[in-house]
């Protein structure tokens, strides 16, 4: 059977997924990714470089699947809160990605795709380039609500046991009426 190289490096993607969810850059074992992803360890240093670029490059992955899933309409930026919390709720390893990021990585540059949706949101909220500060500050507190709940909330008794649905619901309205308060006040801000 012929190697593929296309197949070893997805395998070696899905299994650093879990062990850097689970363990974070740090405490994750590149010999337990390779024996998960049944390669040899050097494919990772061949493939990715370091331990340290593999975890940046899941990253990258998990942050453009995010993107990927959940359009950004700069006229409904609600929704597009919504569609990532539960796109975040459906995949709960991402969500682990970005807390072991700011905790290892606090100092790391944007991902690409963030910043792409940054510059959208620049250019359609007409903030210009002297305002680019402003559709970062948007984005970051935008994307800031949905993480709230992971960070937070679900940390609190009640949203624990059989309300859980209830609760996660009930957040959910909230983060949306957040949203529109938050993109309401910076729109009045820019007139």
């Amino acid at each position: 059977m012929p190697y593929d190289s296309a197949a070893t490096k997805k395998r070696l993607l899905d299994a650093a997924l879990d062990e850097f969810a689970e363990r974070g850059l740090a405490g994750a074992r590149v010999d337990r990714i390779a024996e998960k992803a049944s390669a040899n360890k050097q494919a990772i240093y061949a493939y990715f470089g370091s331990k340290e670029d593999l975890f940046r490059c899941v990253l990258e992955e998990r942050c453009k699947s995010v993107f990927d899933a959940v359009p950004c309409d700069p006229s409904d930026l609600p929704a597009f809160v919504a569609g990532v919390f539960d796109h975040l709720v459906e995949n709960p390893k991402s969500v682990r990605m970005m807390m072991w990021r700011q905790l290892e990585l606090p100092d790391e540059a944007e991902h690409e795709a963030a910043a792409a949706r940054v510059c959208a949101l620049g250019a359609a909220h007409e903030l210009g380039v002297a305002s680019k500060q402003c559709a970062e500050d948007l984005f970051v507190l935008l994307l800031g609500l949905p993480m709230a709940w992971f960070t937070f909330a679900s940390s609190q008794p009640a949203a624990r046991g059989a309300a859980a649905q209830q609760r996660l619901h009930a957040f959910r309205r909230s983060m949306i009426a957040a949203a529109e308060a938050i993109v309401k006040s910076m729109a009045e801000k820019k007139r």
